[in-house]
């Protein structure tokens, strides 16, 4: 598949949405639905906010318009849309706005992504930002690598005393190195990890405050969400440079484990929901309080953004609804099969586990940041039978 039949393909994704709720366009100017309409191609300047620069409109026919001010549509079409059928709608920067252009240029049911124009469907297309093509889950495979080596790289260098910031930067400039963004850091040592589960390294102020920036002594863990062609891998890891609580070790391997038993219920036809049940018996089954699961979101399904769908209590979002295979084909004449990408992060005081993996239309599973020079966790002892899943354990 070409990157002109992959945007080809995603429009007529976009086009099949559009028809199955019967608007008769949408205005796409989140960076994540930009990127997931076109294929991976880019409209930010801010990387700060959920907004691009620029917008996309796509039709019910299944006709794209670049809509912007002429600042973006120069790099916008020349290095991103270049080759593709999209046709141009444009104002300068201080006369207009795309809002305004599409409601002047286009009429019927209009939705759009943030709400400026009709509904906003920004949830809706959570399932659009999940599904694949084989060549996204290529891309995938190639992505898992780069953020795999970005963090091995990182840990390779961590040693005792140093600051949460200086582990941060090495992460963030080793996913640069490979042309990754690197949206999600986190970085937090020894009672850090216990006490936080979002745990924003540590830096001093500019002028005065009471933080301080904290320096590693025992252990540490790294997180890093790895952003590329709008694909986003997330991964964590721990690393033992000194003294650790004692309860870390085992208390690791078993939400490995939890982790191990919800990429398990990971299948065609189950829900996010039904996964999420999986997480809930096996909590308990691996010796967590059972309601572990209040204290941090479990993960997703991912795609084009860092979870396109949260799994929780009931949650109703299909694996692999293969209806979107037939709608596709209906609306353009193209065919395809779509999987999807998991990142699922079961965590626990002082530990977490988190692995991103891709599914195929086959039912196969991959892991695609899987850290093989690792040592790994003997998931078959912890877990008392025989899985397919594999999980690294602390470095030391």
């Amino acid at each position: 598949m070409t990157y002109i039949d992959l945007f080809r393909t995603r429009i007529a994704l976009v086009q099949a949405f559009l028809v199955a709720n019967k608007f008769d366009g949408i205005l796409i100017s989140r960076a994540d639905n930009f990127a997931m309409a076109t294929g991976g191609k880019r409209n930010w300047v801010w990387t700060a906010g959920d907004l691009g620069a620029n917008s996309l409109y796509v039709t019910k026919g299944g006709d794209a318009y670049y809509v912007g001010n002429t600042i973006e549509q120069g790099r916008v079409m020349d290095e991103e849309l270049a080759g593709l059928e999209c046709g141009i709608k444009n104002f300068l920067w201080f006369d207009d706005s795309p809002t305004n252009v599409v409601k002047k240029e286009f009429s019927g049911k209009i939705v759009s992504d943030d709400g400026s124009l009709g509904e906003n469907v920004n949830g809706k297309l959570a399932m659009l930002r999940a599904l694949l093509t084989p060549a996204e889950l290529e891309k995938y495979r190639v992505l898992g690598k780069l953020a795999a080596e970005s963090m091995t790289t990182t840990l390779d260098g961590i040693e005792a005393g140093m600051s949460e910031a200086d582990i941060a930067a090495q992460l963030v400039a080793e996913g640069f190195k490979r042309r990754c963004q690197v949206p999600v850091f986190l970085v937090a040592a020894d009672e850090r990890i216990t006490k936080y589960r979002h745990p924003i390294p540590t830096q001093g102020p500019l002028l005065d405050g009471p933080l301080k920036e904290r320096v590693l002594r025992g252990y540490v863990m790294v997180v890093g969400c790895f952003l590329r062609e709008g694909l986003v891998v997330s991964m964590t890891r721990f690393k033992r440079v000194g003294d650790i609580p004692l309860f870390v070790p085992d208390a690791y391997n078993r939400v490995c484990a939890v982790d191990a038993a919800m990429q398990e219920a990971t299948r065609t036809g189950a829900t996010l929901g039904d996964v999420f049940s999986a997480c809930q018996r096996a909590y308990k089954e691996f010796g967590f309080p059972e309601n572990e699961w209040h204290n941090h979101h479990q993960g997703g399904a991912t795609g084009y953004a860092g979870r396109t769908c949260k799994g929780s209590p009931g949650e109703k979002f299909l694996i692999l609804d293969d209806a979107w295979r037939r709608k596709v084909y209906e609306v353009s004449g193209i065919g395809t099969e779509f999987g999807m990408a998991f990142a699922w992060n079961p965590s626990a005081v002082g530990v977490k586990s988190e692995d991103t993996f891709i599914l195929t239309a086959n039912g196969k599973k991959e892991i695609v940041s899987a850290t093989p020079s690792l040592a790994q966790v003997d998931l078959g002892v912890v877990m008392g039978r025989a899985t397919d899943v594999v999980k690294s354990g602390i470095v030391s």
